[in-house]
C-alpha cells in the first residue's frame, strides 16, 4: 500500500513523475542551471563581504597608526617644551650670575 502525501494550497509544484521522461530531464537541467546561478551569486556576495571587511581593517589600521603618530608628536612636543624651559631657566641663572659678578 502506497501513501500519497497531502498537498494543499498549491504552494509546492506537483511531484515529478517516477519515470524519467524528457520533461524531467529538462527540469533537472533548469534546476542545475539555477543552482549554479545561486552559487555564483553567493560567491559574489562573499567576495563583496570580504572586500568590505578588508577595507574596514585597512581603515582601522590607518586610524590606529594616525592616533599613535599623534601621541608620539605630542610626546616629542612636550619633551621639547620641557627642554626649552630648562634651557631658558639655565640661561636666566647664568645671566643672573653674570650680573651679580663684580667686574
Amino acid at each position: 500500500m502506497e501513501i500519497e502525501p497531502i498537498r494543499s494550497g498549491g504552494i509546492l509544484p506537483p511531484l515529478p513523475a517516477v519515470e524519467g521522461g524528457p520533461d524531467r530531464e529538462e527540469a533537472l537541467k533548469k534546476v542545475e542551471k539555477v543552482r549554479r546561478k545561486v552559487e555564483r551569486e553567493r560567491l559574489d556576495i562573499m567576495d563583496r563581504h570580504h572586500e568590505t571587511v578588508k577595507k574596514s581593517a585597512e581603515t582601522y589600521e590607518k586610524l590606529v597608526k594616525k592616533k599613535l603618530l599623534e601621541e608620539e608628536i605630542e610626546k616629542r612636543r612636550l619633551l621639547l617644551r620641557e627642554f626649552l624651559e630648562e634651557r631658558a631657566e639655565e640661561a636666566k641663572v647664568r645671566r643672573k650670575q653674570e650680573a651679580d659678578r663684580p667686574d
